[in-house]
C-alpha cells in the first residue's frame, strides 16, 4: 500500500513539472499574461516556512474543517447558452364571456387561455489562487523536511459540484493542487449558499430558492401578476416549535399535492429541506406530535379523557427518522435533505431572537414531475462552445474547461510566477413554483448549535497558521561577513 502511494506520489509530481514546464514555454511577445504581483504568495507545504515542516512531523495529517452540504448535488445539471430564457406555464382559461344563446346557431359564450412566462439569470462566480513562483513549488527545508503526508478526510463535500480533478490527497505535498482545491472549497460554498440565498438586486449573484419560492410571481415579459404560479408561503410568526409545526407542514403538503392532483402534474418528486439544527429539533418533537396532532383538542371538556404514548415506539420513531431521513406527512413519506447553505436568523440580526434562538424556514422543493420532467435545477453556460474561436488562436490559448464545460481555468503568467483563476456562470431554475412552499420564521433552541462550513458564522473553527516562523539565520563562515 505505501508503495502504491509513493508511486501515486511521484506521478503526481510529475505532471506538476510537466504544468510548469508548459507554462514556462509561453513566453510569446504577442500574448499579454498578467499576475497579481510576481512575489510568490502561494501557501508554503515544505521548505523555509512551510505549514508542514517540522521535525518528528508524523505522516498522517487529519482534516479537522467543516464542509458544506445540502441540496445541490441532488439537482441535475443542465447546459444552456441562453442568457434571456422564458418558460411558459398555462395559468388557466377565462370564464364565458358573453351571453348564454337562446336558439341552436346563436352565438355562444366564449373564453380565452391564459399563459404566464418565467426568467431566470445567471450570476458569475469567480475565484482565484494565489501567486505560484515555479521554482518554489519544490523546495524543502533539508532531508528532515519529509513530503510523504498522507491526509484523513475531506475538504470537499459535495461531490460534481467543483471541477473535477481536485485531488484532495494532494494538498499537503504539492503546492499547485493545494491553491486549485483552496479555490474549489470557496467556490463550493458560494453555491451552497446562492442557491438559497442568492439575490434579485445583483449582476455577480443568480436568484436564489428564496427568491424564487415566493408569492407575488410576474409575467417575465408583462410584469403582470400571475397568482397561478405562487408558492404556498406560511409564516410561523417567531413561535418556537411546537405541535403546531404539524399542522403547518401537513396543511402545506396537502395544498401542494392538492395543486399537482389538480393540474395533471402527478407524480411528483418532492423533498423536504432544512438546515440541519432545525431538522435535529424538529425530529425530537414530531413523533408525538404527529401521531396525537388534534386527539387532545378533539377530547370534550372536562372529561377525564386522555391519550396514552408508548414512549419507546415514540423514540424508535424518531431515531428511524434521523437514521433514515424521511418525514412522514398526511400519510406519504417525503426524502429530507439538511443544507447548510440555507440562513439562520441570528439574535445579532433580528430582534425576535434572544442570544441561544435560531430561525429557520422549512422547503418543500418539487425535483421532477409526472415521467420525470426536471422542474429544479442548475443551468450553467457551457464553456465548451466557445471552442471554435479558442482553435483560431492556434495553440497561444491560456484558458481550458472541465467538467463538461462547467467550470473554466484561466492561466495568469509573468516570468516564473504563474495563478490560476476560475470562473462558473450557474443559475437555479425553478420551473413550477405553484408545487413549491416554505414555513418561514420557525424558532427553534438548541442545546449546543453545530459547526458551520461558513467561516462569517460564530460557530465556524479554524485556528492554526498558514505560514510558521522560518530558521534562523544560519552560523556558516560568511553569514557574517
Amino acid at each position: 500500500m505505501e508503495n502504491d502511494y509513493l508511486k501515486s506520489l511521484t506521478e503526481t509530481m510529475e505532471r506538476q513539472t510537466q504544468l510548469l514546464e508548459h507554462l514556462a514555454k509561453k513566453d510569446d511577445p504577442r500574448m499579454q499574461y498578467k499576475v497579481a504581483n510576481t512575489v510568490h504568495d502561494a501557501i508554503r507545504l515544505h521548505g523555509n516556512g512551510g505549514v508542514f515542516t517540522g521535525p518528528g512531523l508524523n505522516r498522517e495529517v487529519i482534516t479537522a474543517m467543516i464542509r458544506p452540504y445540502g441540496l445541490l448535488p441532488l439537482l441535475t445539471q443542465i447546459p444552456s447558452v441562453d442568457e434571456n430564457p422564458r418558460f411558459a406555464s398555462l395559468t388557466g382559461v377565462t370564464d364565458d364571456i358573453g351571453a348564454e344563446p337562446a336558439h341552436a346557431c346563436d352565438d355562444a359564450p366564449t373564453g380565452y387561455i391564459k399563459g404566464c412566462n418565467l426568467t431566470a439569470r445567471y450570476g458569475l462566480l469567480r475565484r482565484d489562487t494565489n501567486t505560484v513562483e515555479m521554482d518554489r513549488v519544490m523546495m524543502k527545508i533539508n532531508r528532515g523536511d519529509f513530503s510523504d503526508l498522507v491526509m484523513y478526510g475531506k475538504l470537499i463535500g459535495m461531490p460534481g459540484i467543483v471541477p473535477s480533478g481536485l485531488n484532495e490527497s494532494q494538498v499537503l505535498n504539492i503546492i499547485t493542487m493545494a491553491e486549485m482545491v483552496s479555490v474549489g472549497v470557496r467556490a463550493e460554498r458560494e453555491l451552497s449558499r446562492q442557491l438559497w440565498q442568492g439575490a434579485w438586486g445583483t449582476n455577480t449573484e443568480f436568484p436564489g430558492l428564496d427568491a424564487q419560492i415566493a408569492t407575488g410571481i410576474t409575467d417575465a415579459d408583462g410584469g403582470g401578476l400571475c397568482p397561478a404560479l405562487d408558492s404556498d408561503v406560511k409564516n410561523f410568526g417567531y413561535n418556537f416549535l411546537s405541535d403546531q409545526i404539524v399542522r403547518y407542514l401537513s396543511q402545506l403538503e396537502w395544498y401542494l399535492h392538492h395543486n399537482a392532483d389538480g393540474m395533471g402534474l402527478s407524480p411528483v418528486n418532492w423533498v423536504i429541506v432544512m438546515r440541519p439544527d432545525l431538522w435535529f429539533e424538529l425530529t425530537a418533537i414530531w413523533p408525538c406530535a404527529y401521531n396525537t396532532n388534534r386527539c387532545v383538542d378533539g377530547l370534550a371538556a372536562g372529561t377525564n379523557a386522555g391519550v396514552f404514548l408508548d414512549g419507546r415506539e415514540n423514540t424508535r420513531d424518531r431515531d428511524a427518522m434521523r437514521q433514515g431521513m424521511y418525514l412522514d406527512i398526511n400519510g406519504r413519506r417525503y426524502p429530507v435533505v439538511v443544507d447548510t447553505g440555507i440562513h439562520e436568523h441570528t439574535s445579532a440580526e433580528n430582534p425576535n431572537l434572544l442570544p441561544g434562538e435560531f430561525a429557520s424556514s422549512i422547503y418543500m422543493v418539487p425535483l421532477t414531475i409526472g415521467a420525470g420532467l426536471d422542474v429544479t435545477y442548475m443551468n450553467y453556460v457551457d464553456y465548451r462552445l466557445a471552442a471554435g474561436d479558442i482553435s483560431l488562436l492556434r495553440g497561444l490559448e491560456q484558458f481550458f474547461w472541465t467538467d463538461n464545460g462547467v467550470f473554466s481555468w484561466a492561466v495568469e503568467q509573468i516570468k516564473w510566477c504563474y495563478k490560476l483563476a476560475l470562473k462558473t456562470e450557474q443559475r437555479v431554475v425553478l420551473r413550477t413554483p405553484q408545487l413549491a412552499g416554505r414555513i418561514d420564521a420557525i424558532k427553534y433552541s438548541p442545546l449546543q448549535h453545530l459547526r458551520e462550513p461558513d467561516p462569517t458564522s460564530p460557530y465556524y473553527y479554524d485556528g492554526g497558521v498558514s505560514v510558521r516562523p522560518g530558521l534562523s539565520a544560519p552560523t556558516a563562515v560568511w553569514a557574517s561577513r
